[in-house]
């Protein structure tokens, strides 16, 4: 395929979101005796920086009162942050260095493809693990210590096939999804519920690595196979690219990107007149677009923080960060102590109700939103489950 050059405001974002991860993680060299240690091994550089450092902003929001009033029983938190890049050999390198402080729980990155290769140690260790990742296989693992703080592809998939076969009223499904777990479960929990609910098989699946940027090939595919919607699952650079390549090539069929699309247009990375008419799922509606009181008061906090408007992604790591506040000041700091909490515990989050199940999924909600030509988003299918 041939190379494409990211058009300037993908750089200036892609930029600002690297620099804002380098400023945080060199923020974050001494570990003191006497706090409480909580580790963050997140994606803080690289490609996939946006689903690192935007979190560790939204967990120091949930700490800095915390501590401002004098922590936990005296004790504050203290957040180690370590990089975990592109690279899951980076990801369990920084994962070693971080239990090196003897954290009594650790953060992931919303990646399964890391979270899967962490997870073995953070069992071994027997110390919880809290990510969000939507790889559905992550909480299929028999993990006693790990927690979802998002949801899941089986959750997604049923509701966004659901919308495209009932709602749509489409039949010829069309799948483009990323080479890595996020891709693979994408495509496969598709094609199961397709089959489950319908009969239906998709008719065309085409995969692309990560950090391409050109998707001739893969979108003349769906052409050709005589697709009648479109179901992409990638990360917030590349989706925001199909979009814009969707319409260069003349495509019109309808389009449904995963929940990485969502945090690309709210990271600027597609422009509003881009993304007008196309759909995107999440486990809840975009932030800004949020009535709650509570959640807009976030929204404007967030936003003077760091520049940028918080995604639901964002709004998971505050919430859980908070949830396990609550089950330190409730059950103590001990991490099996903390692990019976975090299983026991109903939380009230800024965008609702946190209770863990079987596998340790805390959220269960998901929508498709449909993108106006305002740059609004307009909830239009809620996950219900099935009977």
């Amino acid at each position: 395929m041939r190379t494409m050059t990211l058009p300037r405001h993908l750089r200036r974002s892609a930029t600002l979101v690297v620099a804002l991860g380098a400023a945080i993680y060199a923020a974050y060299p001494v570990v003191a005796a006497d706090t409480i240690k909580i580790g963050a091994v997140l994606p803080i550089t690289s490609a996939l920086a946006a689903y690192g450092t935007p979190f560790v902003e939204a967990m120091n929001m949930a700490i800095e009162p915390v501590n401002a009033a004098g922590g936990i029983n005296g004790r504050k938190i203290e957040l180690i942050v370590e990089d975990a890049q592109a690279s899951n050999t980076v990801a369990i390198n920084a994962l070693n260095k971080v239990l090196q402080s003897e954290p009594v729980t650790v953060f992931g990155a919303a990646l399964g493809t890391q979270v899967l290769a962490m997870m073995p140690i953070t069992e071994r260790e027997k110390v919880p693990l809290i990510a969000s990742p939507g790889t559905r296989r992550v909480t299929q693992q028999g993990a006693k210590y790990f927690f979802r703080a998002g949801t899941h592809d089986a959750v997604e998939k049923e509701n966004w096939t659901r919308f495209l076969v009932d709602d749509l009223k489409k039949k010829r499904i069309g799948i483009i999804h990323v080479s890595n777990e996020w891709g693979y479960s994408g495509r496969d929990n598709t094609t199961e519920f397709l089959q489950k609910l319908y009969g239906l098989k998709p008719v065309s699946i085409a995969s692309y690595q990560l950090n391409d940027k050109d998707y001739t090939a893969q979108i003349h595919q769906m052409v050709q196979d005589g697709v009648d919607a479109i179901a992409v699952q990638g990360h917030p650079v590349e989706e925001a690219l199909i979009v814009r390549q969707l319409k260069q090539q003349g495509v019109s069929v309808p389009h449904v990107g995963s929940g990485t699309l969502c945090m690309a247009y709210q990271r600027d990375l597609v422009s509003k007149e881009e993304i007008a008419g196309h759909y995107c799922e999440a486990p809840d509606l975009l932030p800004p677009l949020n009535p709650r009181p509570q959640v807009q008061a976030f929204v404007e906090a967030y936003k003077k923080r760091t520049g940028q408007t918080p995604d639901v992604y964002a709004v998971h790591y505050y919430d859980a960060m908070n949830m396990l506040i609550a089950v330190m000041k409730k059950y103590g700091v001990d991490r099996e102590k903390i692990r019976d909490g975090m299983k026991e515990i109903s939380y009230e989050g800024l965008i609702g109700p946190y209770k863990a199940d079987e596998e340790g999924n805390l959220w269960h909600g998901a929508m498709v939103m449909e993108f106006m030509p305002d740059g609004s988003a307009k909830a239009i299918r809620r996950y219900k489950p099935s009977s």
